[in-house]
């Protein structure tokens, strides 16, 4: 059975979860500079205490305890089972500054104490509710500390020239994704989450990633691929031949691929926070 606080995504329930790993870590890897150049740009800087939600497989966890290099970073996911190849990642990086625990972001253990910086990746747009987390993790923000949430919204995925079925294929898995909670077009709506529960100088900007830096195959990988999941049984079988057809677009000349991820960021100026 589905645990309810997994949203719409929850490892452990994918039909081949091998795979589903393998994409989480090429994930990570593949824009891995951009990504510490962005969390750069965005405050990330060395000696913080840094909380890393939905961590997965650690790899970006270790990529923030490189950056904290004296500071120190933990991991917190739901999943068990990724949680063990996070903390394998991190011992054969020979990390000493990085540390991961099983939690769930809406109910995140007070003992945690407060962080210098939260990164919450990919993580809202599998959210029923996105306020009731905020109330969760914003009292483990320190006062001066910065909120930066990264995730997408779908409406700047495309590709050209366009598949037949793309856009049938991409609007299914939202409807299923949609059916547990989650948000294809969250992107949009951060700056707005941010500042409405009370975070300051809150900033969004939208990161270009295309098939150009990735490859397209990566690309599709990436943001398309592994959407098949998220179908609605019933359309399983449209969705597959949808998928075939959107993948030919490998063997196009030329073909690109665009996607928009944004990247919100906040500060908190409050001196204290108590849970809501």
């Amino acid at each position: 059975m589905r645990n309810q606080s997994a949203g719409s995504y929850a490892f452990g329930s994918f039909s081949e979860d091998h795979e589903e790993l393998e994409r989480l870590q090429r994930q990570a890897g593949i824009a891995r500079e951009l990504e510490s150049r962005v969390l750069r740009q965005t405050g990330l800087d060395s000696g913080m205490r840094v909380l890393d939600l939905a961590c997965g497989p650690g790899i970006v966890t270790a990529m923030l305890a490189e950056a904290v290099v004296d500071g120190e970073v933990l991991g917190v996911d739901l999943s068990k089972e990724l949680l063990v190849q996070a903390r394998a990642y991190a011992d054969n990086q020979q990390l000493t500054n990085v540390r991961f625990q099983q939690g769930d972001v809406y109910a995140i253990d007070e003992s945690l104490g407060q962080f210098d910086f939260i990164y919450a990746r990919f993580l809202f747009q599998h959210l029923a509710d996105p306020d009731k987390a905020m109330a969760q993790i914003l009292p483990r923000l320190a006062p001066g500390g910065r909120l930066c949430v990264v995730d997408i919204d779908d409406q700047w995925l495309t590709l050209h020239p366009e598949p037949d079925g793309f856009r049938s294929f991409t609007g299914h898995a939202a409807e299923g994704q949609s059916h547990y909670g989650g948000d294809r077009n969250v992107g949009r709506k951060l700056g707005y989450l941010l500042q409405t529960n009370g975070l300051k100088d809150v900033d969004v900007n939208v990161i270009t990633v295309t098939s150009q830096q990735l490859g397209i195959r990566n690309f599709l990988d990436i943001t398309t691929g592994f959407k098949r999941e998220q179908v609605p049984d019933q359309l399983r079988d449209q969705a597959m031949a949808d998928l075939a057809e959107i993948y030919r677009v490998v063997d196009v000349d030329n073909a690109w691929g665009f996607v928009g991820v944004f990247v919100a960021t906040g500060i908190n100026t409050i001196s204290a926070r108590t849970n809501q």
